[in-house]
């Protein structure tokens, strides 16, 4: 797993920070920090007691004044059997508040070898933000939740990592409600009036204007209701 989190991170432009113990990525416009560790079975117990050195190394390594408070730990956790995971366990790990912010990704062999054969050569990152929009991609995750092949891995993988995007296209000639918004903010004639009559004024001449004077230049554009009745 290790492998294809590595290809994901590259694929997505961070840095990669030299040490041989665990991995650690940096995306540095936003100054955020992520740690990698791997923990097989029931070993992820050590978890919590591990954090404290984990922190420290990291901190040294990466030398940076926001790294306290901008550091996350993705935990690999290899398991036997997708029925033998304790979820309320590793929610409990996930929100223990100190030193990182935490997150589990477990997996097993067998999802993991049929989502890197479905992979292959491709770009990681770009082939997961695609799959996870296929219909029967979904479906079989919704309809066999944790018993598949791969697609429900692909989700865990997702949801763990908030730099996989949702490229959602859109379709059916349907407008996105952003554009509606903007067209419709565009063509409304109180911006020119704010504009121009309020907002190009300096503060002294702003607050000359008497409540007389704002109310005629509103009443100008806005809606004459005894022509509409």
């Amino acid at each position: 797993m290790i492998d294809l989190i590595n290809r994901i991170f590259q694929s997505a432009e961070l840095e990669e920070k030299p040490n041989s113990d665990f991995k650690i990525y940096v995306l540095k416009e936003q100054k955020n920090y992520w740690v990698i560790a791997h923990y097989d079975g029931d070993s992820i117990n050590n978890v919590l007691n591990d954090q404290i050195e984990l922190f420290i190394k990291t901190k040294e390594l990466v030398q940076e004044p926001t790294f306290d408070k901008n550091v996350n730990l993705l935990i690999l956790n290899k398991v036997p059997k997708l029925e033998d995971v304790k979820l309320d366990h590793l929610l409990n790990i996930e929100e223990n508040p100190y030193h990182f912010k935490k997150s589990i990704l477990y997996y097993t062999d067998e999802e993991l070898k049929s989502l890197n054969a479905e992979i292959g050569e491709s770009n990681a990152l770009t082939t997961i933000e695609t799959l996870i929009l296929k219909d029967e991609i979904f479906e079989q995750h919704k309809t066999s939740f944790d018993a598949n092949s791969f697609e429900s891995l692909i989700y865990r993988i997702a949801i763990k990592i908030p730099f996989i995007k949702m490229r959602i296209s859109q379709t059916n000639n349907l407008k996105s409600l952003e554009e509606i918004n903007r067209k419709s903010v565009g063509h409304n004639p109180l911006n020119e009036i704010l504009e121009q009559d309020f907002f190009m004024l300096n503060d002294e001449d702003f607050i000359a204007m008497t409540n007389e004077t704002i109310f005629e230049k509103l009443k100008a554009i806005l809606p004459n209701e005894d022509k509409q009745n």
